[in-house]
């Protein structure tokens, strides 16, 4: 479960989110009661993916750069919540900074991406602590700084992310009882389990 507190031209609006995963190729994700768009959900397969409204009754496919649209208008973008791959679309570099680590990732040329530059932040036990996005132009759009973190067997995990962008708006991303390595099949994610009604 996700609690999303969003900022957005002086106002705030809270959201909850059940958040499923499995790999990189497969995300559920959906808003729950009581918010208004309670049963709006998306679901991605492999590169292929969904939105559903309850109000409109039927999954819409989506292009694949709609990955990069922030889900309210400001905060997470789907590729964050699904944890895109990085690395299919980045080159890395990383050098010792300190406590940790500055990787700085440029995108493929081809590469369908929104930013022309990130810039992330890890501790010495590689744990996230910052990301800066820069756009195609190299200017600051955004950034994430990764708080909170639990130790999950041996993982650990930041459970809270501010993002804040140039504009102001800001989300404040809280992670609930984070579960990892449930056996879920990849038959879970699918447009059925999208348009079901809770």
């Amino acid at each position: 479960v996700l609690r999303l507190d969003l900022t957005l031209s002086g106002q705030t609006e809270s959201h909850v989110l059940e958040v499923w995963t499995l790999g990189e190729d497969y995300a559920l994700i959906r808003i729950l009661p009581p918010d208004p768009d309670a049963g709006t959900g998306y679901l991605k397969v492999k590169d292929d993916l969904w939105y559903y409204s309850p109000d409109v009754g039927m999954a819409i496919e989506l292009p694949a750069i709609a990955l990069g649209d922030a889900l309210f208008g400001a905060g997470p973008s789907l590729s964050d919540l699904s944890r895109s791959t990085l690395s299919d679309d980045y080159d890395a570099t990383a050098v010792a900074d300190g406590d940790g680590y500055l990787l700085t990732l440029i995108p493929h040329p081809d590469a369908p991406v929104v930013y022309g530059k990130l810039e992330i932040r890890v501790d010495l036990d590689s744990v996230l602590e910052q990301i800066v996005y820069y756009d195609q132009r190299g200017e600051v759009v955004r950034t994430a700084i990764f708080s909170h973190v639990v130790k999950l067997g041996e993982r650990s995990f930041p459970t809270q992310i501010i993002v804040e962008d140039t504009r102001g708006d800001r989300a404040v991303e809280r992670i609930e009882d984070p579960q990892f390595d449930i056996a879920i099949d990849p038959s879970f994610f699918s447009l059925d389990r999208l348009e079901e009604r809770k």
